[in-house]
């Protein structure tokens, strides 16, 4: 019947509308669907019996294992071969690819044949989650593949076999709890186009030069090894977002760690956001007053800045101890921000009222080469 009440003959012939439409909407109707379902989609329709094996986007994510889990047969052959099949029935190239490694046994051989395949499928976007306690190594040819544009990793480890890495067309990296491991020589990472580069509780990132003439974000979390030289080929960063948890360093570390991270103003002066961490600019406290004394001198002389930060609008400092350093480093980017419009400083709460009070008369007193600075005391998630 159609809408009119009136009685229609379909024609057994006539044209499956549905199943006729472009393959790239087609693609796009299901990309948000899980690889469980797309797969049942092969009883729809005839000529969906093969769709999965060419849609470009596979999702073998931590609910699909689950789900799997109690499939005959998976036990005794495992995992490992399921995704082997999949790969091999899969035609054509490949936009995403996600594998969640948490709940399966694989090896680094396993993983390695799998990258292969994925990455001669020419994807464009790759995540590999882990987390669980072993870690597997992740062969750094992954970064040479051209075709990527998003790259997310969560623990591995890295050995590279070539010093040097080019992905032409890479956008977004994302690296949680990566190790790297040191080679004959430092591992080099040339991406132009990138513009957003995250790095959260990695080792060994020393090791690593990434060239980035592109780059607009830049976040690092406890990832205590990058050195001020980690950001010279990051100097067009806008926005920089960097916390780390305060833990035992090197002595040497400590004393230079404030002039450390005032040269990061410098080495990024396109920056427009800025937080960080006391920890960042910190030095311990048990450092007698010549080495206050110093740091005072070094911010007197005038060499100390050779240009102003001119684009620098927003500033957060988290977990405010009180140190000299950090309010020395507070006043420094006051009296060389024109163009700052706000800066938060978010309190310990080993402070008292009274202590925070002084501290927000200081700031407040403190010569601003911008009109329009505001600041503000308040602990951290306040409403500012």
């Amino acid at each position: 019947m159609n809408n009119r009440g009136t009685e229609v003959i379909v024609d057994e012939n006539e044209i499956d509308k549905i199943s006729d439409l472009p393959r790239d909407i087609l693609d796009e109707i299901f990309k948000d669907m899980s690889f469980q379902e797309l797969v049942k989609t092969c009883v729809l329709s005839k000529k969906w019996v093969h769709f999965w094996t060419m849609h470009p986007i596979l999702i073998l994510d931590w609910e699909f294992f689950e789900e799997k889990s109690g499939t005959i047969g998976l036990i005794e052959n495992g995992f490992s071969n399921m995704i082997d099949n999949i790969l091999l029935q899969h035609v054509g190239s490949l936009v995403k690819f996600f594998l969640d490694l948490s709940t399966i046994d694989c090896n680094d051989r396993d993983l390695d044949h799998w990258l292969l395949c994925v990455t001669s499928k020419r994807v464009k976007e790759l995540t590999l989650k882990n987390h669980k306690r072993k870690r597997y190594t992740l062969r750094f040819c992954v970064f040479d593949c051209p075709t990527l544009t998003y790259l997310d990793v969560t623990n591995f480890i890295v050995k590279p076999p070539s010093p040097k890495a080019l992905v032409p067309n890479l956008l977004e990296l994302t690296l949680k709890f990566i190790k790297f491991y040191p080679d004959k020589a430092n591992y080099v990472l040339n991406t132009p186009l990138l513009y957003s580069l995250t790095f959260i509780a990695c080792n060994g990132v020393h090791f690593l030069t990434i060239f980035a003439p592109r780059i607009q974000f830049l976040t690092v979390h406890d990832s205590h090894d990058i050195h001020a030289s980690f950001f010279d080929n990051l100097s067009n960063a806008r926005e920089l977002f960097m916390v780390l948890d305060v833990c035992e360093e090197s002595k040497s570390y400590e004393q230079e760690r404030f002039i450390t991270w005032s040269r990061l103003l410098y080495l990024c002066s396109n920056l427009t956001r800025l937080v960080l961490s006391n920890s960042c600019i910190q030095v311990v406290n048990t450092l007698s007053e010549g080495n206050i004394d110093e740091v005072t001198h070094y911010l007197e002389d005038p060499n100390c800045v050779d240009k102003q930060f001119e684009k620098l609008e927003f500033v957060e400092l988290r977990e405010f101890e009180g140190t000299q350093f950090e309010l020395l480093f507070l006043k420094l980017i006051l009296a060389y921000s024109p163009s700052l419009s706000r800066m938060i400083v978010e309190p310990s709460d080993e402070l008292d009222v009274a202590e925070v009070l002084n501290l927000y008369e200081e700031l407040s007193m403190s010569l601003k080469a911008s009109p329009r600075a505001k600041v503000i005391v308040a602990p951290h998630g306040q409403d500012v």
